[in-house]
């Protein structure tokens, strides 16, 4: 299995190239055009567009006759995803495109994220390999069937992915920061020497500040970069033994780390809630009408809406049922005049199911190479585990769970593919078959993007599209087409598209 290994990478890494550059325009320009052309189709509310798009309409407008509702229709996240389709609002007035600008601009800069992730992580391959292996993580995530969807609809989704891969990114290239300080700019010693790591907690605190799930990457940036800083010791002293490195790298990294991955999140998280708490801040925090125990309350709120949620819904699914795509999500459907429209929270089976292989060669490349950590493969795996297991362990009391909540787990799967490719480009066998299998993904994109944009499709050339029809329910009903319109009732118990 030589042809799954890489060397180790160092703090040297492969500059930056022009054709890097034209790379990541190339990438960016169509992610963009994927995601902004005609997205104000539909014109009216998709899916949880009801919940997201009209609060945020609440908060940038204010006025029932702007937006419809004279209180808030959900208090079950946190506020800044809903700050950030405002602002597409506030920008673009209460219309289509207004609340989904903001998650099409942040997919996109998602893509941008994945390519400068990869082409660092992949730097010590050489500037080719390096380059192509960018190129295809990202174009992989710039054509993902349910990144694309996540995009272009004003849910939440979109956001919380483009901040956990901004917080990866940034504690890489802290990784691989310049050591001396001494003589560093002001900004960097107000920053303790870290912009970079202060850059992934703010990251980590708009996360978590979009949802509360953005914090299940938090373990695996906060254990990289302790082990990290144990191996940059280490290295300084190799003849000192592991537990002086240990104790080395506590002594100069202890205080940077908490502040910048601990306070700093929380002050991001507490800042989201500016203007859409009442109540005074001076007051002590403990006291009724303060902002802090309404912050407090509305924590509190938030923990019992997700321990308690019950109740059945026709599209849910379980952990293990995402990534096998067994019941992707009805967003909108419409057969009026005779020609089907619909938008399909679905991933691409040519990414999902080959990227979950990638993470299997990327666990074994990293065992034979002695679990070295200056690697993309700790990143890749360490990423797509923190993002994906711990659904695993902490949705079994809880029915409602749902296909998009694998998205951020998928920029891991396209970077584990993106390393393969990236490896096996310097042999004329890697070469053709990166190039085949970039085929095979275009094709498929081709074939399925209509069941992602509403865009108008025959009967049977939307049957055609929908490859599992296994949709008998426990009630013993069988539909034959989606119904966006039904929030109760038990899923179908095999795979299902429709």
């Amino acid at each position: 299995m030589t042809h799954i290994t890489a060397p180790e990478t160092t703090l040297t890494q492969t500059r930056w190239t022009r054709g890097d550059s034209v790379a990541l325009v190339l990438v960016l320009a169509a992610a963009a055009l994927l995601r902004l052309i005609s997205l104000g189709r539909p014109v009216e509310l998709v899916f949880d567009e009801i919940f997201y798009a009209r609060d945020a309409c609440w908060y940038v407008v204010g006025t029932e006759a702007a937006c419809g509702i004279t209180e808030l229709t959900s208090r079950a996240h946190p506020p800044l995803g809903k700050w950030l389709i405002g602002a597409g609002i506030a920008a673009f007035g209460y219309e289509p495109v207004g609340w989904r600008v903001s998650a099409a601009l942040a997919g996109t800069a998602t893509v941008g994220l994945v390519y400068l992730l990869a082409r660092r992580l992949l730097a010590a391959i050489g500037p080719r390999a390096a380059t192509v292996g960018a190129l295809a993580a990202a174009g992989l995530l710039a054509t993902d069937f349910l990144h694309l969807v996540q995009s272009r609809v004003a849910m939440l989704d979109a956001f919380i992915t483009l901040f956990v891969v901004s917080a990866v990114t940034f504690a890489v290239l802290d990784r691989d920061r310049r050591r001396d300080t001494q003589d560093a700019p002001i900004w960097m010693r107000l920053a303790l020497g870290r912009p970079w790591r202060l850059l992934a907690g703010a990251s980590l605190g708009a996360a978590v500040a979009t949802k509360w799930s953005g914090a299940y990457v938090a373990p695996a940036i906060i254990g990289l970069v302790i082990a990290w800083e144990i191996a940059d010791q280490w290295r300084r002293a190799p003849d000192s033994g592991v537990r002086r490195a240990v104790r080395a790298a506590f002594r100069r990294e202890a205080i940077p780390t908490l502040v910048l991955l601990g306070l700093v999140p929380l002050a991001v998280y507490i800042a989201s809630y500016t203007g859409r708490m009442p109540g005074s801040v001076l007051a002590l925090p403990w006291e009724a009408g303060s902002v802090w125990r309404g912050i407090w309350d509305h924590q509190q709120a938030m923990l019992d809406f997700h321990t308690t949620l019950g109740g059945d819904h026709p599209y849910q699914s379980g952990p293990l049922a995402w990534p096998a795509l067994q019941r992707p999500v009805a967003y909108w459907f419409s057969d009026d005049g005779g020609a089907y429209r619909e938008i399909l929270a679905l991933g691409n089976p040519f990414t999902w199911w080959p990227g979950i292989a990638a993470i299997g060669l990327l666990c074994i490349s990293w065992a034979r190479a002695g679990w070295g950590l200056h690697r993309p493969e700790p990143v890749v795996v360490l990423g797509s585990a923190a993002t994906y297991l711990p659904w695993l362990a902490l949705s079994g009391d809880r029915s409602q769970t749902f296909l998009w909540y694998f998205l951020p787990t998928v920029p891991f799967l396209t970077l584990a593919l993106g390393t393969l490719v990236a490896w096996g480009w310097g042999r004329r066998g890697g070469r053709v078959a990166g190039l085949v299998y970039g085929v095979v993904v275009v094709v498929s994109f081709g074939f399925w993007v209509p069941l992602l944009t509403a865009l108008p499709q025959q009967p049977d050339a939307w049957r055609s599209r929908i490859l599992f029809t296994d949709c008998d329910r426990p009630d013993g009903s069988r539909p034959t087409l989606p119904d966006d319109s039904t929030s109760s009732g038990a899923p179908p118990g095999g795979w299902c598209w429709i």
